[in-house]
C-alpha cells in the first residue's frame, strides 16, 4: 500500500497547494504560461491517481486492471513533461533555437510515448505481468531516459537564462532549474527502484515550491489591479473636477452674456421712465418691462446659486452678526411686499434670544426671505403670513432657533410634499402656472439650510395653507455690540458735480447707459473700448486727469483685470489711489475676489443701480 498511501497524501498536498489553479480557471485563463502550467498539475494530478489506484489493484491482484492503469500511469508521465518543458519555455519567455528545440522535443517524447503503449498492448516492449510480479522493459528504462534528458535539458536552459535575469526572476528561474534537476535526480532513482515513489515525492516537492510563485503572482495582480483602480479613481476625480470647473466656466460665461444685454435693458428702461415725456400707458408699459427683467435677473441668480451648491463651491461665513437687525431687515422687506398685495404680517419673537450670534447672515436672511417671499406669493389677497421666532436649546457655544413660517395661501397636495425641495419641481409646471417660479428656489433653501448644518420640514394641506419651520444652529458671540473697527465720522462724500470719470467697456449700448447716467450728476465722462486703451489714455491725460474709473472685466485686447493691474505697477501715488470701480456682468465671489487681487476698489455686479454707483463713486473719490 506504499503507493496508495504516497499518492492519496500527494493528491491531498496539490489539491490543497494548487486547487485555485486546477478548478478557479478564469483567474489564469487568459494567460499563457499559467495554463501550461495547470495543464502539468493535472498530468500530475493524473499520475498520483493512477499511482493511487495501482496500489488498490497490486494488492487485490487485478492483473488486467493493473495493465491498463500502468499504462494511463505512463501517458501521465509523458503528458507531465510535455507540459513542464512548455511551461518552463513560456515562463522564461525568451526566443532561441534551444527554446524551440525542447518545444519540439516535449511533443515529440510525448507522441513515442503513446505509441511505445499501444505496441505495449500486442507486445511487452514497456513492461508486461509474470503473475502479479510487474516486469519492466529495455524502453521503460529508454522512456525514463528519456524524461530525465528532457527535465535535465529543460534545467540547463533555465539556469542559463537565470545568469543573466535579475532579482525576483533571477530567484524564480533559479527554482525553475534547480527543481528540473531534481526531477532529473528522482528519476534515474525511480528507474533503479521502480517500485519506489521516488518520482511522486519529486512532484510532491516541486508543485510545492512552484506554488510560491503563485502566490506572488497573485498578490502582483492585486496590487497591479489596486493601483489601476487608483488610477482610474484619479482620472474619474480630475474628469469629475474638470467637469466641474468646465460647468462654472460655461455659467461664468453665460451669467456674462446675459447680464449684459440685461443690464442694457434695464438701463435703458430706466431711463426712459425718467423721461418726463412719456405718457402714463408707455411708463405703465415700461413698469412691467422692469418688472420682467428683474424676474428673469432673479432666475439667472437662482440658476447660478444652485450650480455653486452643486460644485461644492457655495461656502459658509462664520461671522458676528446683529440678530435683530437682520430679522428687521427680513420684515421691513416682506412687510412691504404683504401691504402692497393686501395681506396681513404678523413677526414675533418667543422666549429671549440674543442680540448678537455667529453665522453667515446672507444666507441666513437668502433663506428667511426665500420662504417667505413664497408665502406672500401663493397667498391671495386679504391672507396672512406669520414670522415666528423661537429660542431653541443652549450649549456650550452653540444655541438653535426655530424659525416658523405660515401662511393661508393655496397649499399643497400631500403627493407633492415629497417632491417640494427638488429641484425644478413644480406642482403646477403647466403653461396655466400664473405664479412664475422656476423650481429651484425651495431646492436651494434646503441646501443652504444643510449647509449650515440645520434642518427643514413642512406641512401644507391644498387649499388650506402651508407652514416651513426652519432649525439652524449658530455661534454665540460674547459681545453686546458689533467688533467690522474705531469709531469713525461719517464716511465723506465727495460732490459729483464736474468730476471726470473714464468708462473702460467694450460694449456701446452699455457705455451709451452709463453716459447717461453719469450725466444726471453732471459727471463728464470718456469712453475706452478695452483695457489696452484705458492704460494708454491714462498715461496720455496724465496725474490727476481722472477722478475715478469704471472698469469692466471682459473685453478684448486687454481685460479689465490686467489693465488694472498695468495701471496699480506704474508706482506714482496718483496711479496707486485713483478708485477703480468693476462695473461688470461677473458676478460670482471668485470674481470679486480676483478684482480685489487686481487692486480693484469695489465690485459692482451687472446689471447695475445707478445710486450704488453713485454712492460707490462719492464714498471712493477723495
Amino acid at each position: 500500500m506504499t503507493y496508495s498511501t504516497m499518492g492519496i497524501l500527494a493528491i491531498i498536498l496539490l489539491l490543497i497547494s494548487n486547487g485555485d489553479i486546477l478548478f478557479h480557471r478564469d483567474a489564469y485563463a487568459l494567460n499563457g504560461t499559467w495554463r501550461n502550467y495547470r495543464a502539468f498539475l493535472i498530468s500530475v494530478l493524473g499520475y498520483y491517481i493512477s499511482d493511487v489506484i495501482w496500489g488498490i489493484l497490486y494488492s487485490y491482484h487485478l492483473i488486467a486492471a493493473l495493465y491498463i492503469d500502468t499504462s494511463v500511469y505512463f501517458v501521465t508521465m509523458g503528458t507531465a513533461v510535455m507540459f513542464w518543458t512548455k511551461y518552463a519555455i513560456s515562463y522564461l519567455a525568451t526566443k532561441s533555437l534551444f527554446n524551440r528545440v525542447l518545444h519540439f522535443a516535449g511533443h515529440f517524447f510525448l507522441g513515442v510515448d503513446l505509441l511505445l503503449i499501444v505496441v505495449n498492448f500486442f507486445y511487452p516492449v514497456l513492461f508486461w505481468f509474470e503473475g502479479i510480479v510487474y516486469k519492466p522493459s529495455i524502453a521503460r528504462s529508454l522512456a525514463f531516459s528519456f524524461q530525465i534528458l528532457m527535465y535535465f535539458l529543460t534545467s540547463i536552459y533555465t539556469l542559463t537564462v537565470a545568469a543573466k535575469s535579475k532579482e525576483k526572476i533571477k530567484r524564480r528561474n533559479l527554482t525553475i532549474g534547480f527543481f528540473g534537476i531534481a526531477m532529473a535526480l528522482s528519476g534515474v532513482l525511480q528507474m533503479c527502484y521502480p517500485l519506489l515513489p521516488l518520482y511522486a515525492a519529486g512532484y510532491m516537492m516541486g508543485i510545492s515550491l512552484l506554488r510560491t510563485f503563485v502566490l506572488e503572482d497573485e498578490k502582483e495582480e492585486h496590487r497591479r489591479e489596486l493601483e489601476e483602480s487608483r488610477m482610474a479613481l484619479q482620472a474619474a476625480l480630475k474628469d469629475a473636477e474638470n467637469a466641474s470647473i468646465a460647468k462654472t466656466a460655461f455659467l461664468s460665461n453665460m451669467s456674462h452674456e446675459i447680464r449684459t444685454p440685461m443690464n442694457a435693458i434695464i438701463g435703458l428702461n430706466n431711463i426712459a421712465m425718467n423721461d418726463s415725456s412719456v405718457s402714463k400707458e408707455v411708463k405703465s408699459c415700461l413698469k412691467k418691462i422692469d418688472s420682467s427683467a428683474r424676474h428673469l435677473l432673479g432666475i439667472i441668480n437662482d440658476i447660478l446659486d444652485m450650480s455653486r451648491i452643486e460644485s461644492g463651491r457655495m461656502t459658509i461665513k462664520s461671522e458676528v452678526f446683529s440678530f435683530a437687525q437682520a430679522i428687521e431687515q427680513i420684515s421691513t422687506m416682506i412687510g412691504g411686499q404683504c401691504r402692497d398685495k393686501g395681506l396681513n404680517y404678523n413677526c414675533s419673537i418667543k422666549g429671549k434670544v440674543d442680540d448678537y450670534y455667529i453665522g453667515d447672515v446672507m444666507k441666513f436672511k437668502q433663506v428667511m426671505i426665500n420662504i417667505l417671499g413664497n408665502a406672500v406669493k401663493f397667498t391671495p389677497k386679504g391672507g396672512s403670513v406669520t414670522f415666528v421666532v423661537e429660542e431653541g436649546t443652549k450649549m456650550n457655544s452653540h444655541a438653535s432657533l426655530k424659525f416658523t413660517i405660515s401662511d393661508t395661501g393655496i397649499g399643497m397636495s400631500q403627493e407633492f410634499l415629497p417632491h417640494i425641495f427638488e429641484a425644478f419641481s413644480q406642482e403646477d409646471s403647466s403653461s396655466k402656472n400664473v405664479f412664475g417660479s422656476t423650481g429651484l428656489g425651495m431646492s436651494i433653501t434646503k441646501s443652504l439650510v444643510e449647509l449650515m448644518n440645520g434642518n427643514i420640514s413642512v406641512e401644507s394641506q391644498k387649499g388650506k395653507g402651508s407652514k416651513f419651520t426652519v432649525l439652524l444652529t449658530f455661534g454665540k458671540a460674547e459681545q453686546t455690540e458689533l467688533p467690522e473697527e474705531p469709531k469713525r465720522p461719517a464716511k465723506h462724500r465727495a460732490s459729483l458735480k464736474g468730476r471726470r470719470v473714464l468708462i473702460v467697456e467694450d460694449s456701446d449700448i452699455n457705455a451709451e447707459i452709463m453716459t447717461k447716467i453719469l450725466s444726471c450728476r453732471g459727471i463728464k465722462t470718456e469712453l475706452a473700448c478695452n483695457g489696452k486703451i484705458a492704460v494708454e489714455s491714462f498715461d496720455e491725460k496724465g496725474e490727476g486727469y481722472y477722478d475715478a474709473i469704471l472698469m469692466d472685466i471682459r473685453m478684448p485686447v486687454m481685460d479689465g483685470l490686467e489693465a488694472t493691474r498695468e495701471i496699480r505697477a506704474k508706482g506714482s501715488d496718483y496711479a496707486r489711489d485713483v478708485p477703480i470701480i468693476a462695473l461688470t456682468a461677473n458676478a460670482f465671489d471668485e470674481d470679486v475676489q480676483r478684482s480685489m487681487q487686481a487692486g480693484l476698489n469695489a465690485h459692482l455686479s451687472k446689471p447695475v443701480e445707478a445710486d450704488m454707483v453713485f454712492k460707490t463713486l462719492e464714498e471712493l473719490i477723495q
